[in-house]
């Protein structure tokens, strides 16, 4: 009887320090910038959006437009926080996106930059007070993760609402030319809401062959593989990159582990079958490093667009085969309308390893680069059949030293992940118009462009095969 009395007063204990936390923590619905008389000449925008999906306050988006419209040709830098997170000025991810923006404007001078912090209530109260968003080494994060039901709600209310209408308008001064494009860049929750705003507009464009100037970046987007859909059926019309972009760090133990947990199994998007390739740092950052790997993996890399590489950062992206049933080549992995990459934790570090310095460095290359390339790449296939290497050639890795096979449990075996290999550039054809992955095949690939995202090619491309010396235990390995 003592023990269930003790169990009891326990249970008691705990339910009243959840309630003084709950009702202690309790995070009002309200905007922390207010717009003045020099808000419209400045360079470093906030909008901010209830729960509702409103705008707190509309001067915030006309203190924007009167920016854009002072000098035409703009190019607008978007950032989306996650949970946790609001546009308070000492918040983590405010102070992040503020030194990121700073760095890509200041790596860019010749750009007319201008950044916009996307603000939003990302938690409602800390039960426990419990709260590690600020510290991307944290395991106190997940412990409150139930909270995050309702706040992804909000998000996809907000994404399909405000900020959607938001999109609306920026895509209108696109059209006007009072903008030359926006990079919209989501986190965690922030992905999920970029995501149901630009969905629908990526599809029309998509379905009207029409190419969009814009770039969307989901960095451990919290969605399912089901709300990715049906853009997984989508191949890209624009030869110069992807429509989409989703970064999934391999050792994001919130999304891939707790948030699939929840969703009762449900996988996260960048921990599916929706992957289509797989990026690595290159050893020592040196792309152009000779080094020891397997003998299957070379010929894959020797494939034109199976293997390319980022050189200012020194990443290297390997296009993964076979993680879905439409993805038997790399010229189908580059061909998907959105690019789903496993990165590794040496580039975005956990759940909240972003906004470093190295990815700013990183997109800023990847924009000159789209700028560079411009409709002016070779047209030369990256999908030739004498050129494939068999499938069941083509390893999976884990880590720098070792192959081995990932598998998703509903489907075929995946490819490529390594740490180590030489450079290889690709060139990608041009496509005349959207075709959809249904029906798309292998046969097909002889007539269709390659979607090669200029972010991983050189403006002279090398398709020679690469130096990297065979290791001894070479030969075929089997999947």
């Amino acid at each position: 009887m003592k023990i269930i009395k003790h169990l009891l007063l326990i249970k008691i204990v705990l339910v009243v320090v959840l309630v003084l936390s709950l009702w202690s923590t309790r995070i009002p619905d309200q905007p922390f910038h207010a717009v003045t008389a020099t808000t419209a000449q400045q360079n470093f925008h906030v909008i901010e959006f209830n729960d509702k999906g409103q705008m707190h306050d509309d001067k915030q988006w006309q203190a924007l437009s009167q920016r854009l419209a002072q000098q035409p040709g703009a190019e607008l830098l978007i950032f989306i926080h996650g949970w946790h997170h609001n546009a308070a000025p000492t918040d983590e991810n405010f102070v992040a996106f503020s030194s990121f923006y700073q760095q890509m404007a200041a790596r860019d001078p010749q750009r007319n930059l201008i950044g916009l912090y996307i603000g939003w209530r990302g938690d409602s109260y800390d039960p426990f007070w419990l709260d590690g968003s600020d510290d991307p080494y944290s395991m106190v994060e997940p412990l409150d993760f139930p909270t995050i039901y309702g706040r992804k709600a909000t998000a996809r209310r907000i994404g399909k609402t405000g900020l959607s209408d938001l999109l609306d308008q920026l895509d209108a001064k696109t059209t006007a030319g009072q903008l030359q494009r926006y990079v919209l860049i989501g986190h965690s929750l922030g992905g999920a809401m970029a995501l149901h705003a630009s969905k629908d507009r990526l599809k029309q464009s998509l379905e009207q062959g029409k190419v969009n100037p814009n770039l969307y970046i989901l960095l451990n987007p919290a969605v399912t593989a089901k709300e990715y859909k049906p853009l997984d059926e989508w191949l890209s019309v624009d030869r110069q990159k992807p429509a989409m972009v989703v970064l999934q760090s391999k050792g994001d133990f919130a999304v891939k582990e707790a948030f699939n947990l929840l969703k009762d199994g449900e996988r996260a998007m960048g921990n599916s079958w929706a992957i289509t390739h797989d990026m690595d740092q290159c050893s020592g950052n040196d792309c152009s490093r000779v080094v020891d790997i397997p003998l299957a993996l070379q010929k894959h890399d020797a494939i034109p667009g199976c293997m390319m590489t980022l050189n200012g950062t020194g990443w290297k992206v390997r296009a993964r085969l076979q993680a879905r049933r439409t993805v038997q080549s790399c010229a189908d992995a580059n061909m998907q309308a959105v690019w789903v990459l496993a990165v590794s934790d040496e580039i975005i570090y956990g759940h909240n390893g972003i906004l470093t310095e190295q990815h700013a460095m990183a997109l800023s290359e990847v924009m000159a680069l789209i700028d560079r390339n411009q409709n002016q790449l070779p047209l030369h296939a990256v999908s030739g059949e004498a050129a494939e290497v068999p499938a069941a050639e083509v390893p999976s890795t884990d880590s720098p030293d070792q192959p081995t096979t990932e598998v998703t449990p509903d489907r075929e075996p995946q490819g490529t992940d390594d740490a180590d290999t030489e450079t290889l550039q690709t060139e990608p054809e041009v496509m005349a118009s959207p075709v959809q992955n249904s029906h798309a095949s292998s046969a097909h690939n002889a007539n269709r462009g390659s979607a090669v995202d200029p972010s991983l090619t050189e403006s002279t491309l090398n398709t020679t095969p690469t130096n990297d010396k065979p290791s001894s235990d070479g030969g075929d390995i089997k999947r």
